[in-house]
């Protein structure tokens, strides 16, 4: 439990108090006397001037929420430089009017739904402000109305971002017309209505990122046609603002409480308010707080550590440097498959390195289900690709298997099954840790393994090393890993391998820990365009989860600006070359 700071004039009544007497109960109460309603986790939900709070900052697993991978930066810009950015951008003219939450900790569902979902949808719709009604504007009740009572304070006390937005993504979220806002604690205990639940699913969203706290970070967001929602430690300097006074420094905590956590949305900066340049942020307490609900906060004292806390982007369908569209699928004819995946521990009594759980064996094939042959003229390639759950830019391909006509030394129907690294990377632009290349065709209905070695063969087996790292990962096997296959249908081209319930495996210093839930063959022959079971780690519990195009889309951005070029693979070279493919029989 964190240190709680009571006011001064309390002391005594608390000192009074005997260790069996001065129950929480007690405490709430004498709190509750002065205007200050703090919840289970210590968080201040209505400040003493009666405000509503609701942040559960306590609750945010920030950790273990995925982050944004930036997939399209401003055009004519690197990815760190914030060089040509304009001095200023305003996003205010979508947001509907200003709202005000009341005595209740709904802050979130304030920033989340009525403010970032609603601007989101004026703006893939074209709608202003004057457009925005209760049909086009998203409800915070609803937000409250539909959480289970373990996501959320009882009586409206406070709830936290990850949960309402895993909600949008599952769920969606009400308009104002079918689901009010109603200014009654007992409200929010209440169940959704069927109509608002119906209401809702219309409005779902694509996902939610989580982003740097810096100032590159956040002005690109907002130049990107981005809001920002964020959660920030609150002082009475914020409190008892009334003007467009840039704010730039805390002060006391008489109105406040030392635990004042509150959830709000960035909707504009401008590099010449004040002296450091300015965020401009809007909240929920209505049109006499600030400058008509909105304020300006101090770049600086913003991302300085004691004011934010963490920030968030939603995707919607049609918007979102995260967002990956879906293409139409053309009938080509031809339909990669990844059609066997299986990583196991390293076997072999004559080798030293089998006693050593970081080296692996990984039996995979790729099935061309398709109608025409895919050829290695394409360029294609299949991958077996190493990431972080919650951070995707951590990544690594361990393994790349290169179909191409291109390598003079690989004639036609030929292949290098331990392609010299060094060679790999002036050919494809990348690091890993073991390469193969084929000059093979893969004729429809047939198997890369039989392709490459003829009839008989029942998958490739490749021996590597896991890389040294710790934290949750997925393991995936990508059939054109790069995109250079127009296929039918591309949603089938990869396997993932994770626990039973789609959630990511946890790996510690190169150490596989989880067990692997699907660690085994899926059909050899599959049809055309069938769905495999585990094309995607998208399930339940893992709704916000990096979806395949996104990471197919990092890794050709990485490819096209040379980032992929440096991520580097490191491994040991010994007597037996390592790692090494071999066919499997």
């Amino acid at each position: 439990m964190k240190k709680r700071i009571i006011p001064l004039a309390l002391s005594a009544t608390l000192l009074s108090c005997s260790l069996t007497s001065c129950d929480e109960e007690t405490l709430s109460t004498i709190l509750n006397i002065v205007g200050m309603v703090v919840s289970p986790d210590n968080t201040t939900i209505v400040t003493e001037d009666g405000r509503g709070l609701g942040w559960l900052s306590n609750n945010e697993d920030t950790e273990h929420i995925e982050n944004d991978i930036r997939l399209n930066p401003v055009v004519g810009t690197e990815i760190d430089d914030v060089t040509g950015l304009p001095t200023m951008v305003d996003l205010t003219p979508c947001l509907p009017p200003i709202g005000d939450q009341g005595q209740y900790g709904t802050c979130c569902a304030w920033s989340t739904a009525y403010y970032t979902r609603t601007w989101h949808y004026a703006l893939d719709n074209n709608l202003r402000t004057k457009d925005l009604t209760k049909r086009n504007t998203f409800s915070p009740g609803d937000v409250f109305r539909s959480l289970e009572s373990n996501q959320k304070g009882a009586k409206c006390q406070g709830a936290n971002f990850e949960f309402i937005l895993n909600n949008f993504i599952s769920r969606g979220v009400a308009t104002l017309d079918v689901a009010p806002y109603v200014k009654n604690e007992a409200d929010c205990d209440c169940a959704p209505s069927a109509n608002a639940s119906t209401n809702a699913s219309n409005y779902k969203i694509q996902n939610y990122r989580q982003v740097n706290l810096d100032l590159k970070s956040i002005k690109r967001y907002l130049t990107e046609n981005h809001v920002v929602m964020f959660g920030a430690k609150l002082s009475d300097s914020f409190m008892l603002l009334k003007d467009a006074t840039v704010l730039r420094n805390h002060t006391t905590y008489n109105y406040t409480g030392i635990h004042a956590y509150h959830a709000m949305t960035i909707v504009g900066y401008d590099d010449d308010k004040g002296p450091n340049g300015a965020f401009r942020i809007v909240n929920s307490w209505g049109n006499n707080w600030g400058d008509n609900g909105f304020a300006w906060i101090d770049y600086k004292f913003f991302l300085g550590g004691d004011f934010a806390n963490c920030a968030f982007i939603m995707n919607t369908q049609g918007s979102g440097s995260a967002d990956v569209q879906p293409t139409p699928s053309p009938n080509t004819g031809l339909d990669l498959i990844a059609s066997k995946c299986t990583d196991v521990d390293f076997d072999d009594p004559n080798d030293a390195d089998s006693n050593d759980p970081t080296w692996r064996t990984l039996f995979y094939d790729v099935t061309n289900a398709g109608t025409a042959t895919v050829e290695s003229s394409n360029d294609w390639a299949v991958v077996y690709l190493l990431y972080n759950a919650y951070n995707a830019n951590d990544y690594k391909i361990v393994l790349a298997d290169i179909y191409s006509d291109d390598l003079g030394s690989v004639a036609k129907g030929e292949c290098n099954d331990n392609w010299s690294p060094t060679e790999a990377k002036k050919f494809t632009g990348f690091d890993a840790q073991g390469f193969s290349i084929s000059n093979v065709d893969i004729p429809p209905q047939k198997t890369a393994s039989e392709a490459v070695y003829g009839k008989g063969s029942s998958c490739f087996e490749w021996t590597y090393k896991l890389p040294n790292v710790t934290g949750y990962y997925y393991l995936v096997l990508m059939a054109d890993a790069f995109g250079n296959i127009t296929e039918t249908n591309d949603d089938n081209n990869q396997h993932y391998l994770m626990a039973a319930d789609r959630t990511p495996l946890y790996i510690e210093n190169g150490v596989i820990k989880t067990q692997i839930g699907n660690n085994k063959s899926i059909p050899l022959k599959p049809r055309m365009n069938e769905q495999m079971p585990y094309q995607t780690p998208q399930g339940p519990q893992t709704v916000n989860t990096y979806s395949p195009k996104e990471v197919i889309a990092m890794i050709n951005n990485h490819l096209n600006s040379g980032e992929l070029s440096k991520k580097a693979m490191q491994w040991r070279e010994e007597n037996i070359v390592k790692p090494r493919r071999v066919v499997r029989k």
